[in-house]
C-alpha cells in the first residue's frame, strides 16, 4: 500500500510538472496571447508591401487591435498600398491601406494639391471623398471632381477621425459626425490623370495667393 501511495505521488508530481511545461510552452499563449501581423520595418505611406516587411508576432488578446490580420491572411496583404505611415512592430490593420476604390485606373497616378494652392476646403475631408476643384475667384475655371486618396497634416500624417478618449476610429464616420481629428489638414492628394493635373498646376501655380476651393461632393 505504501509503495502504491508512493507511486501516485510520483505520478502526481510528473503530471503536474508536465502542465506546468505545457502551460509555459503552449498554454499561456493558446488562452492568453493571440495572433497579430506587424510591419518588421518602418513603412512610409503610399509603398507597396512585400513579404519582408510582414511578420507574425504573439500579443496579449486584449492588445489586439481591431480588423487586424492573422497569420493566414498575411500572405494577402503582399502587392498592397499603404494609406498611412507603418512603424516598426506595429499592428496593421484594414485601415493602414488604400481602399480598393481609390485603386488606380490606367493613366492615373496620385498628385499633391499643397496648402499654398488651397483658399478654401471643408475641415470634414477625409481619404475617399469626392472633391470638385474650382477656382477661388468665382470664374468660369473649373477641373472637374475627383476622389481623394490622403488627406495630410503638415508632418505628412493622415489626417483621422478620433473618438472622445483620444483613439483613432477605425471605420470611415459619416460626414456630420467628423467633429474631431487628430490633426488639422494641410493639403491632400488626387487621384488624377498626368494632363488633368498639369492643367490644376498651370492654373494654381499662376496665382499669386491661394486660388483653388475644393468642394465636397456626395457620393
Amino acid at each position: 500500500m505504501r509503495r502504491w501511495r508512493f507511486l501516485s505521488g510520483i505520478l502526481l508530481l510528473a503530471l503536474s510538472v508536465a502542465g506546468l511545461l505545457y502551460w509555459e510552452a503552449e498554454g499561456r499563449n493558446r488562452v492568453l496571447m493571440a495572433e497579430a501581423v506587424a510591419a518588421t520595418r518602418d513603412i512610409e505611406a503610399g509603398s507597396a508591401i512585400s513579404a519582408d516587411m510582414l511578420t507574425v508576432i504573439q500579443i496579449p488578446k486584449e492588445s489586439r487591435i481591431k480588423n487586424g490580420f492573422t497569420a493566414e491572411e498575411m500572405s494577402g496583404l503582399v502587392g498592397k498600398t499603404v494609406s498611412q505611415p507603418i512603424y516598426e512592430k506595429q499592428q496593421l490593420s484594414e485601415s493602414a491601406f488604400v481602399a480598393a476604390e481609390d485603386g488606380l485606373a490606367a493613366g492615373e497616378s496620385y498628385f499633391v494639391i499643397p496648402a499654398e494652392w488651397i483658399a478654401m476646403r471643408s475641415s470634414a475631408l477625409r481619404r475617399g471623398d469626392h472633391v470638385e476643384i474650382a477656382g477661388a475667384d468665382g470664374g468660369a475655371a473649373n477641373f472637374g471632381v475627383y476622389r481623394l486618396a490622403f488627406v495630410k497634416d503638415a508632418d505628412e500624417g493622415e489626417v483621422r477621425d478620433i473618438s472622445l478618449i483620444g483613439e483613432i476610429v477605425q471605420e470611415r464616420r459619416k460626414r456630420k459626425d467628423r467633429t474631431d481629428s487628430g490633426s488639422a489638414i494641410d493639403h491632400v492628394e488626387i487621384i488624377a490623370t498626368a494632363e488633368a493635373y498639369f492643367r490644376i498646376r498651370a492654373y494654381a501655380s499662376g496665382k499669386e495667393g491661394p486660388s483653388l476651393i475644393l468642394i465636397l461632393h456626395a457620393d
